[in-house]
């Protein structure tokens, strides 16, 4: 995208904002749901879904479905070779791949001269990679590449762990920490990503575009400081005043901090399955579809082994009892509920989808420019928000908001090309380059 955006390039960004908001929206009607004392004669107060754990699996386990197409093609593939190996045996055409005679002279093959003709073969995870034929030798060696398939698949396994830690601890520190804090301070990881691009990807970023990832981290944050601002009651303000002045809530402070070092932890590990994932891609070749599909099954595989020993430690306890890490409520929770079930579907397959088009922009373009590009998906959240009546747009909200979300498109728009930086923020070659 950055430095002129393609037409191909453009649909995968459309791809992954759209289906970023859809499973941010499920996400978020999920959470709504009632699951316990929903009627009004209820004797309990009532109680709406929120599982962490196993929405972490349905999202790991979205990704995994990746892999059904993607060796459901692989297949086809196999499938139409073998058929016309088949049709060129029965037609006696060519009883060998490419021979070369004594005299070290091409013969034809299929019409066309072995010296023109190049052999493509896909490897297990969609490599094209080139037959050549050696002078002097009478077979052809095929050139793959010294790693095994299922040593490239083991590499997975970290951005699958990164995932899983950051997915952790952001939404523990939605428990203990107001939202509004949380949003404003997600705008981080623009920053990290662009900071371990230059450290480990050797990354070289110019002056306006370190001006733009904190742009971009500015607006995120404007826009979480707009509810804080306006609900002057909300526990966000408490934890922040009572941070302040020392008062006798020093527990809400406190919390409040914990939650803030939780979510600034959680944006390091997504930076850094981030731009590992750019160095993955970028060293093999490996379609976005498999990629989604491999870290989905170790996430999965993780998942599924820590549950039980989350729930025999800490969920069947009493004090455990009906909490986040009791597996039976929670599948009676997940299954019980249509709506529910329904959600954890869009959100398996949004997820999916999402990290798809994601992987994409990051093998085209980067890690930094997907990050900008993946926080800038708040604008579309919160109209769709605003018009389905989940939030409401005050005066002093909407012009903070606004502000916000102004910082935010400039600085996204800047880093990934499509508005000219500000001419004083160049270097006079750059200048002559942009003129």
């Amino acid at each position: 995208m950055a430095r002129g955006m393609s037409a191909k390039t453009g649909v995968l960004v459309l791809g992954m904002l759209l289906t970023g908001i859809l499973n941010s929206l499920v996400s978020k009607w999920q959470d709504m749901q009632c699951v316990e004392n929903c009627l009004p004669d209820s004797p309990g107060p009532k109680v709406t879904y929120s599982q962490p754990v196993w929405q972490t699996l349905q999202m790991f386990m979205g990704e995994l479905c990746c892999l059904l197409p993607y060796y459901a093609r692989l297949a086809q593939r196999k499938w139409r070779k073998y058929q016309r190996r088949k049709a060129r045996m029965a037609n006696n055409e060519n009883q060998s791949l490419i021979s070369i005679n004594d005299e070290s002279e091409y013969q034809p093959y299929g019409g066309v001269h072995a010296s023109f003709l190049r052999v493509n073969v896909p490897n297990l995870f969609g490599n094209i990679l080139p037959l050549d034929v050696g002078e002097g030798i009478s077979t052809v060696h095929v050139r793959r590449k010294l790693h095994k398939w299922w040593k490239l698949a083991i590499l997975f396994i970290v951005p699958a762990l990164c995932d899983i830690f950051a997915t952790t601890l952001m939404n523990s520190a939605l428990i203990i920490m107001p939202v509004s804090i949380f949003q404003m301070t997600r705008g981080a990881l623009v920053l990290w990503v662009g900071l371990f691009s230059v450290l480990f990807l050797h990354h070289r970023l110019r002056l306006y575009e370190w001006v733009s990832l904190i742009l971009v981290m500015l607006g995120v944050a404007i826009v979480g400081l707009s509810s804080v601002l306006v609900n002057p009651e909300s526990k966000a303000s408490a934890a922040i005043t009572a941070h302040i002045s020392s008062s006798a809530d020093t527990q809400a402070a406190v919390k409040a901090l914990l939650g803030l070092a939780m979510v600034l932890s959680a944006q390091i590990f997504a930076a850094l399955q981030f731009v590992y994932e750019e160095k993955v891609m970028g060293d093999h070749e490996v379609e976005p579809m498999l990629a989604v599909g491999l870290e989905g099954l170790f996430g999965s595989l993780l998942v599924l082994t820590l549950m039980p020993i989350l729930h025999y430690f800490i969920g069947s306890t009493p004090s455990g009892h009906g909490g986040y890490f009791d597996m039976v409520t929670g599948w009676r929770q997940l299954t019980g509920v249509t709506p529910v079930l329904w959600g954890s579907f869009l959100c398996a397959s949004s997820i999916a989808l999402y990290n798809m088009f994601g992987l994409s922009v990051t093998r085209i373009v980067s890690a930094t420019a997907r990050s900008t590009i993946d926080t800038f998906r708040t604008l579309g959240i919160t109209f769709v928000s605003i018009a389905l009546g989940w939030e409401v747009l005050q005066p002093l909200s909407g012009l903070m908001q606004a502000l916000g979300f102004a910082s935010l498109a400039y600085g996204t728009f800047v880093f990934n090309g499509v508005m000219k930086p500000p001419r004083f923020l160049l270097k006079d070659r750059e200048r002559e380059q942009l003129a």
